[in-house]
């Protein structure tokens, strides 16, 4: 099946909702913003709903740009050895985010006595 290659090139702000979804449907997300899709009648039609926002122009060696579905993205996040936690410091073990956020932030004694001359 041929390609095309869909390009935003107006804004969506003063649009009808209808027509901002559809624009979230096709994958575009701002001005200038090119999705590459297969030339389906689902496509054509929700181009030609928003045809005054976007330029439709025939994808020629942009086979390989095609982008992965949402579930093949869920696969490789969810993949053995993917990259989920973070290096608190040289040395020290994988930690979680969640982990990280949760501990406290010390501050030294002195600030909390009352009355003690600040040095």
């Amino acid at each position: 099946m041929a390609l095309v290659k869909i390009t935003q090139e107006r804004s969506k702000i003063r649009c009808i909702e209808k027509h901002k979804r559809t624009l979230v449907a096709l994958g575009l997300r701002r001005i200038d913003h090119s999705v590459v899709k297969e030339d389906t009648p689902q496509i054509r039609g929700m181009v030609d709903l928003v045809r005054y926002l976007v330029r439709v122009e025939p994808a020629v060696g942009e086979a390989a740009k095609v982008s992965p579905t949402k579930a093949a993205r869920r696969r490789a996040r969810s993949a053995p050895g993917a990259k989920r936690r973070l290096r608190s410091a040289p040395g020290q073990p994988l930690r979680h985010l969640s982990q990280i956020l949760r501990e406290p932030r010390h501050l030294p004694a002195s600030r909390f006595i009352v009355g003690r001359a600040q040095d």
